[in-house]
């Protein structure tokens, strides 16, 4: 879900990004995962958690946040 989409505030241009840290490199922190999960998934075990892909309108700033498809 890295194309661009269209802001639903301004029906402007939006392009794609990420959360990051400063002084943090490489993926992005943070994921959706819902209310339930535990804070700390056993390794190998299902988890519904999604990866983050934000948004950022070009004209007025505003952010929008997806959960991507499970991979």
């Amino acid at each position: 879900m890295s194309e661009s989409r269209a802001c639903p505030k301004c029906t402007g241009s939006m392009s794609p990004g990420i959360l990051q840290k400063v002084g943090q490199y490489g993926n992005s922190p943070y994921v959706w995962a819902p209310l339930n999960e535990p804070p700390f998934p056993l390794k190998g075990a299902p988890s519904a958690r999604r990866d983050i892909q934000m948004y950022r309108c070009e004209k007025y700033g505003y952010l929008e946040l997806y959960a991507l498809p499970a991979s």
